[in-house]
């Protein structure tokens, strides 16, 4: 699998059908890059976006699950 599916598979444990676009709109936000071109030294800054973007929405459980699942993948 690549790093993009790796990292959709680990949203859509929380995020369900909505992780591809999540991933997205937060790579291309603010990473100013698209999924498919992250590597592994972008995890640690992609993990911070989404901790944000989850926990506006779903809260602060979430938002750590989120971010430790994204970190995982270093």
């Amino acid at each position: 699998m690549t790093l993009e599916q790796d990292l959709v598979a680990a949203l859509a444990k929380d995020l369900g059908p909505s992780a591809p676009q999540f991933l997205k709109r937060q790579c291309e936000a603010h990473l100013k890059k698209s999924p498919s071109s992250l590597t592994k030294a972008d995890l640690d800054e992609l993990a911070k976006w989404c901790y944000t973007g989850v926990k506006i929405s779903l809260g602060e459980q979430t938002a750590n699950k989120v971010k430790d699942n994204i970190i995982r993948l270093k």
